[in-house]
């Protein structure tokens, strides 16, 4: 069984990016092409659970998603890692039979604990579905939730805890999240603290997964090379026991600048972690499709803004913009990771490509080249199963629905320069600006 550790972060803000060259000159009468041979279809399951389907014959692989819909939204304060906690308990897998039962199918279980949603991923050979989902639906549906099994899956998360503690990309957007959102939901640690893990008994678990893994609260999404109805008749048979309960009503959380925007993490380490966060708009969704444009002409790869304090300046060796689409919100992240000796350079660097950009916006050109480029990071990042399920599953959980990936495909589009440099005044004015260090303290002729 693998963990998944990280988020699907690029892939959520590269879905609403699809650019296909009918798409840039859409008329008004035209619907937004697809990217793909096959459209997603909604379905509804005996029972009501929404599913989503796509056929997909590349491969005789199908890769079936449980979203459960909560994830670090449903998190109280000082009970980080309950979410990841819950969802891993999901997978226990009873005894050695079943274990063998699940290699000798080659089927995979793994889980991810995301900002508004728990996903729970089985991927097998297509001739071994009907076994993998009695398999998994047996596991997931009767959970074997034990005081000692809480115990060591709290010692895991402890272990994954500290490892993002101990990376620096990791500990920055942490520290971020928690700056915007606070102690609670989205601000709370993926993987818990010794404390708060501490705090996390078996009746706490119990009561998060009565809580959110029931009918109301679950879509299932498929990618397989069998046929519909087939698949129907599968999930039908095998996921028709999910408890009655009611959807997780979660409020919104929006960005809220904390009164010190200055956040510094002490690392003895030899880099130096610089980071920048700014709370975007996620309605309308034109103001998605600049989000992402923003993300792009940022920092994603060779010809983007950071990529010159790389390439050309030689103030960084890793650089990247990192855009995130909560139910209320985006968060977008720019940073840096410098020698340490360079970390007040990089600083000042890294506040000046905002700044020009934030004033004069890309170049025509500029433009352009940023559509392109995320059309391609969009169909080699889908290109698999398993990454465009995550995808979909992601733009329904956030209520955007599968319609949303043409939609916004115009809408990026369409995006005119002028629109997109109000925008970038607007979203990186450096008032709304949290600022991040990850790395030792600066000696003082430096600070």
């Amino acid at each position: 069984m693998r963990r998944a550790r990280r988020s699907c972060r690029p892939a959520a803000g590269l879905l609403a990016v699809l650019l296909s060259p009918a798409a840039l000159g859409l008329g008004a009468e035209t619907a937004p092409a697809w990217p793909w041979k096959n459209a997603p279809e909604t379905l509804s399951l005996a029972g009501g659970v929404p599913c989503i389907y796509q056929k997909d014959a590349s491969s005789a692989t199908t890769v079936v998603g449980l979203f459960i819909g909560g994830g670090r939204a449903a998190v109280p304060a000082g009970l980080d890692g309950l979410a990841a906690l819950s969802t891993r308990l999901l997978l226990e897998i009873p005894d050695e039979g079943r274990a063998r039962e699940l290699m000798s199918q080659a089927t995979r279980l793994s889980f991810a604990g995301l900002e508004d949603h728990s996903l729970v991923l089985i991927e097998c050979l297509t001739v071994n579905l009907e076994a993998a989902l009695k398999a998994a639906a047996k596991i997931v549906l009767d959970p074997l939730i034990s005081g000692l099994r809480v115990g060591r899956i709290r010692e895991l998360m402890e272990i994954n805890g500290r490892a993002d503690d101990d990376d620096a990309v990791a500990a920055g957007r942490q520290a971020i999240f928690r700056g915007l959102f606070g102690d609670a939901g989205y601000g709370t640690s993926p993987f818990g603290t010794e404390r708060t893990l501490g705090a996390i008994d078996r009746k706490t678990v119990l009561a998060f997964v009565r809580r959110h893994v029931v009918r109301p609260n679950v879509l299932i999404c498929v990618q397989s090379d069998l046929g519909r109805d087939a698949v129907r008749r599968l999930l039908e048979r095998s996921f028709k026991a999910f408890p009655e309960g009611t959807a997780a009503d979660l409020p919104p959380q929006g960005p809220a600048l904390p009164p010190d925007r200055d956040i510094a993490l002490v690392r003895d380490t030899r880099q130096t972690y610089v980071g920048r966060g700014f709370g975007l708009s996620r309605s309308p969704a034109r103001d998605m499709a600049m989000g992402i444009l923003l993300e792009t002409l940022l920092g994603q790869g060779p010809g983007s803004r950071l990529w010159r304090l790389r390439a050309d300046e030689g103030l960084a060796y890793g650089v990247d913009a990192e855009l995130t689409w909560t139910r209320s919100a985006g968060v977008l992240i720019a940073r840096l990771e410098a020698g340490r000796e360079k970390r007040a350079r990089a600083e000042e660097a890294l506040d000046r490509v905002l700044a020009e950009l934030g004033r004069d916006g890309p170049g025509s050109g500029e433009l352009e080249a940023a559509k392109v480029m995320a059309r391609t990071r969009f169909l080699r990042e889908t290109e698999a199963k398993a990454p465009r399920l995550r995808l979909l599953g992601l733009y329904a959980i956030l209520g955007l629905g599968v319609e949303a990936v043409p939609e916004l495909t115009a809408a990026i589009g369409a995006v005119s320069r002028e629109e997109m440099t109000a925008y970038i005044r607007a979203a990186l004015d450096p008032a709304r600006a949290l600022r991040v260090t990850v790395g030792p303290v600066p000696p003082p002729e430096a600070r």
